[in-house]
């Protein structure tokens, strides 16, 4: 701050100061927010009043009765029908494989061959094995000369001893000569023994060594189709541990069989000489006629699931069947000739509420349900074998208990009384709105 000119400074002056509120406009603030509050309360009585009106109007009204869904019982030929996938095989297919080792020198055969018996499939190189078969001929020979030896030995022994013999008689020579010309008959005899021990030993030889000289043309076993070759010319096989396989043949691919996988709930339904059907995505608007020819008693389990193996030959004249392909297999358990029948749907319904229900609009007023009110939100309680539809009884639903038979998994056989061909059940309730309810739920049996 600056001085004056005269060296004194300014005494800064004194704020000014609000005048005092007097009593009248405090009063007149006060009741300004009163009148405010006031309006605040009254807007908040107004919308709680509104709103409790407004609910006990909803909790007042009368819901609208739900319509019905209904389907006819039917009498009706029902078959109850077992499905299950599997892979379509050949009755028979036979691995071929080689049983000597070697370098191919030829595949006579390829994918699709026709093949019979005895048929040249392949053929290995025979040079070591011809070579095997020499050697076991010369020792063969050797053999039979070493016998044809020791035999003209052991007649020259009998003569010397036969010798000695007389003159033991005469007693020209001693005990002991007789004792040495007995001894050189007896390893005479021996000798002849061993030479045609070792005959046999190497005519076995000769044997194996022609066998694997034979094993070198690979022969087909069977007669049939060739549906694998996994060797070419040129190739070399090795059969010292493990047979390698070389070719695959299937017999008659006019006859074919499917291995089903049939889960444990139904395979007790399945019996051996069963028609069985099946389908394959490559012919969609083909059926393959087949029986159920095994059922196999060894668990598959897979992820927990556990089922059985089931065989079902089926004819394949066209061979439009080809091993590996997934096939859907159909078989018929049961059939009952012209029974009542309903949706499986109507079993499993149960009313929402025991409320009055139509067939028309939601406003149009009903008889209330009989039983109703027991059956409602509540689970199936009946025992086993039976069930429970709602039929139709003019604008109202009676309960009726039937006795539940096969089903073919849309439909289901039903007997109870006062149930006839023609009558309705209902099988579902939709709403004012068209909109499904469901009924009330329930455990599903079907």
């Amino acid at each position: 701050m600056s001085a004056t000119a005269n060296g004194i400074l300014p005494v800064p002056s004194a704020p000014a100061t609000k005048p005092p509120r007097t009593a009248a406009a405090a009063v007149k603030g006060a009741g300004r927010w009163k009148h405010i509050a006031l309006r605040i309360g009254i807007v908040v009585a107004v919308l709680a009043l509104g709103l409790g009106a407004w609910a006990w109007s909803r909790a007042r009204a009368v819901p609208a009765a739900p319509r019905w869904v209904t389907a006819r019982v039917q009498r009706r030929d029902l078959d109850e029908t077992i499905r299950a996938t599997g892979t379509v095989q050949p009755l028979l297919q036979v691995q071929v494989g080689a049983q000597v080792s070697g370098r191919i020198l030829n595949v006579a055969v390829d994918f699709n061959t026709e093949v019979h018996t005895g048929d040249l499939l392949a053929e290995i190189d025979r040079t070591p094995y011809l070579a095997q078969v020499a050697q076991a001929r010369a020792a063969l020979g050797v053999a039979e000369a070493t016998r044809a030896q020791n035999r003209a030995n052991f007649l020259l022994a009998e003569r010397a001893l036969a010798r000695a013999h007389d003159l033991r008689t005469r007693g020209l020579n001693a005990p002991a000569d007789l004792e040495q010309a007995t001894a050189q008959r007896d390893a005479a005899r021996a000798a002849v023994a061993v030479a045609d021990a070792q005959i046999a030993q190497t005519t076995a030889s000769l044997s194996s060594a022609r066998t694997s000289l034979g094993y070198t043309r690979i022969l087909a076993p069977i007669d049939g189709t060739v549906a694998t070759r996994a060797i070419d010319p040129g190739q070399t096989v090795a059969a010292s541990f493990q047979t390698p396989t070389l070719f695959v043949i299937a017999n008659d691919l006019t006859h074919m069989r499917v291995i089903a996988d049939v889960d444990e709930a139904n395979i007790g339904k399945l019996r051996e000489g069963m028609v069985a059907s099946a389908r394959v995505d490559a012919w969609p608007r083909e059926v393959f006629r087949g029986t159920v020819s095994q059922l196999r008693i060894t668990p598959v389990t897979t992820n927990g699931v556990v089922t059985y193996a089931a065989v079902i030959d089926v004819a394949n004249p066209a061979r439009q069947l080809r091993p590996g392909m997934t096939a859907t297999i159909t078989v018929d358990t049961q059939h009952r000739p012209q029974v009542l029948a309903v949706p499986n749907a109507s079993l499993r319904f149960r009313p929402s509420a025991p409320t009055t229900a139509g067939r028309g609009d939601a406003g149009v007023a009903a008889a209330a349900r009989p039983g109703a009110g027991a059956a409602a939100g509540a689970a199936d309680t009946t025992a086993p074998g039976m069930g429970t539809v709602y039929v139709v009884r003019g604008a109202s639903s009676t309960r009726v208990p039937v006795r539940v038979g096969i089903t073919n998994g849309v439909l289901t056989e039903i007997d109870g009384p006062g149930l006839n061909d023609g009558d309705e059940v209902v099988v579902d309730e939709t709403d004012a709105s068209g909109a499904r309810t469901g009924g009330a739920p329930r455990m599903r049996m079907f």
